[in-house]
């Protein structure tokens, strides 16, 4: 399992950029927060900050590829009798004489072949420690690919283990420290990433926006991670509504916690251990409403942090026809002295024409309409129809059909209902992201909070930035992302 050591660190080849992007943020926010500040000197600097934005990615895409370029930088499985064929082809140092001897497995995968003439061991471990901690770079990477390929195709840990075993292949880490990797070292980490890449895309919506750059439409959506409305966890995501949307804060509701409820285990035996337990873990559980008023609270609790947070305001939102999440932000309003306007989603309003439609028909299916022809409510053959195929003949309703639907035309294409939809808008981009979100936690398994925020963070990094930027989560933890692992993303990520 060759490696190559004694390059560079890509983290330190890119503190300038880092310092340099540091300074330009320090001066945006500063200008954001003055009032009196002019709109073309916002304009000046955020037009600068996404300059050199561009020209700083270019400087880190450069340093990475000749930091991953390294060709014998990979893993490389092998049958563990190769390596004792390789041995006994050789000379032990110890006696000078042809290797004979046994290979040793131990825990962390390091090999010791001992010569049984002079006992002297030969230890090589197959792969590196973490500087500053006690991982071994394999067993993370393991873990990454665990919510990066295995988790794409809809699996987890035992996922892994299954095709570890197909493989004949050591299993992976056990479950505890499987969690414990996962909560101290993956989930900082992503969450850092997540932060900056949301980031970013705040600065992108601003720079995009006409008029107030600090007043910006939005596109929000809830979307659970269980079928109906029994979900223990869901999420709301804010979007940004430029030519390419991104997101722009999230907010996970969980009403479990994986470790209360594995706590109440020893509740009756060690009440001192339950107490310990329970007063020294980040409880999951953030939610104690209906899993229905996820979408509600978790919007609102994003639009009230815009601010404290991004220096925004989210003054248009794009929602869907659920009236509890703009009845929240009329009754409790983010923004003292500003009125959110809402814009509705272009998809959803035919779907209310359908659901008044089909209500009036269910309240006048016995309704006599027409006496002469004695028939009865506006459904049937000629009338309101399910199910008929669309011809290119000519078709008209009876006038007492169309006598009882002109109320609901009437009010659904009024010039002040129709000034909703004038934008055309849509959350077609919020939908796409859910869709990628639960394909890494698929609804059909269950997932702690922990797990959704490791999902959530990855998701949110790849539907903004592509698939590159996981590089860095790996540079982060690991000081370097590897040729092949370069090669891959880089190739998913043409393929976007």
């Amino acid at each position: 399992m060759p490696t190559t050591e004694g390059r560079q660190s890509p983290r330190s080849s890119s503190s300038s950029s880092s310092e340099l992007s540091n300074s330009i943020e320090e001066l945006l926010s500063s200008s954001l927060n003055l009032t009196t500040a002019s709109s073309s000197s916002h304009n000046t600097l955020h037009n600068l900050f996404i300059s050199q934005q561009k020209i700083m990615a270019y400087e880190r895409r450069k340093n990475n590829a000749i930091a991953d370029s390294d060709e014998m930088d990979f893993y490389q499985v092998i049958h563990n009798s190769f390596l004792l064929e390789l041995m006994g082809n050789t000379i032990c140092i110890g006696c000078k004489e042809q290797w004979d001897g046994k290979m040793h497995i131990s825990l962390y995968c390091s090999l010791a072949f001992t010569c049984e003439k002079c006992e002297h061991t030969i230890q090589i471990n197959t792969s590196k420690m973490i500087p500053d901690t006690e991982h071994r770079d394999i067993n993370i990477r393991v873990q990454l690919a665990s919510f990066l390929g295995t988790h794409l195709a809809g699996i987890g840990r035992a996922g892994v283990a299954k095709i570890f075993g197909a493989m004949n292949l050591a299993p992976p880490v056990k479950e505890d420290h499987y969690e414990e990797i996962d909560r101290k070292l993956l989930l900082p980490c992503i969450k850092k990433f997540q932060h900056e890449s949301m980031q970013a895309a705040i600065y992108e919506a601003v720079d995009e926006n006409d008029g107030d750059p600090t007043a910006l439409t939005v596109s929000g959506d809830g979307t659970w991670q269980r079928r109906g409305f029994k979900s223990i966890h869901g999420v709301a995501a804010v979007l940004s509504c430029n030519t390419t949307p991104k997101v722009l804060d999230v907010q996970r509701l969980s009403k479990k916690c994986l470790i209360c409820t594995g706590a109440l285990s020893v509740k009756n035996k060690d009440l001192d251990l339950y107490d310990v337990i329970i007063h020294n873990h980040d409880c999951e559980s953030n939610y104690d409403g209906s899993s229905g008023g996820m979408e509600s609270q978790g919007i609102q609790d994003i639009f009230k942090r815009s601010f404290p947070k991004y220096q925004v305001q989210y003054t248009r939102y794009i929602g869907d026809g659920d009236s509890s999440v703009m009845w929240n932000l009329t009754q409790h309003p983010p923004y003292p002295g500003i009125e959110i306007e809402k814009i509705e989603d272009i998809n959803h309003w035919p779907k209310k024409m359908l659901y008044r439609l089909e209500k009036l028909a269910q309240e006048l299916k016995d309704t006599m309409l027409d006496p002469e022809k004695k028939r009865k409510g506006i459904g049937g053959v000629n009338r309101l129809t399910k199910g008929t195929k669309y011809d290119h003949q000519k078709h008209s309703l009876p006038k007492y059909v169309m006598e009882a639907i002109k109320p609901v035309f009437e009010d659904l294409a009024s010039k002040e209902t129709l000034q909703h939809v004038l934008n055309g808008s849509s959350q077609n981009a919020n939908e796409s992201f859910h869709s990628f979100l639960w394909s890494m936690a698929p609804k059909n398994r269950y997932c702690s909070g922990t797990i959704v925020d490791i999902c959530l963070g990855l998701a949110i990094m790849i539907y903004n930035d592509g698939y590159l930027p996981i590089g860095e989560i790996l540079r982060e933890l690991l000081g370097k992302m590897g040729h092949y692992s370069y090669v891959a993303f880089d190739r998913i990520n043409k393929q976007r």
